[in-house]
């Protein structure tokens, strides 16, 4: 963190400059601007249930694209959103019908994959990736010390099996 001198406080910063940039201006409770750098890695998928969510997102953007264009298709949506009191079914309020509409949208998209449903099918394609990469001429490190960590799993549980 850097501290900054502004002679006017009309010229306090607040967030990043430009979109490149490697950090953001904050100003400190006592009114002092600092400058701060921070790897931008907090919007990464990092479990899965964030990766389900994500697909949910993606999926409905997707969809609300192909309505939005739609003249027809935005009218229907803007006449349900006021039919529905600018409200989900879970009692939401929404001020536009595109974000209500979105949100119906990953509603929709979330119950017709059910996250455990959908997390096994993750856990298979991580699994025949795995395998994959594995198998081929050209597998990375982690990749064998990933399967070498399977096998030790499997080898203990067997050997487990077989002491009781």
């Amino acid at each position: 963190m850097a501290h900054v001198e502004n002679e006017l406080p009309v010229h306090l910063m607040h967030g990043k400059p430009e979109r490149n940039s490697k950090g953001y201006y904050y100003v400190t409770p006592d009114g002092r601007q600092k400058y701060r750098t921070r790897n931008e890695d907090y919007q990464q998928n990092r479990s899965p249930k964030q990766k389900w969510h994500t697909a949910s997102f993606v999926w409905a953007h997707q969809q609300i694209g192909v309505l939005w264009q739609d003249p027809q298709a935005r009218a229907q949506v803007e006449a349900d959103w006021r039919q529905a009191m600018r409200r989900t079914p879970d009692g939401r309020f929404y001020p536009d019908p595109k974000g209500w509409r979105f949100a119906l949208l990953q509603q929709q998209w979330k119950e017709e994959h059910p996250y455990e449903q959908w997390y096994e099918d993750y856990l298979r394609t991580v699994s025949e990736s795995a395998e994959r990469k594995t198998a081929a001429e050209t597998t990375s490190d982690y990749m064998l010390r990933h399967q070498i960590d399977i096998l030790s799993a499997q080898l203990e549980a067997l050997r487990s099996r077989l002491n009781h």
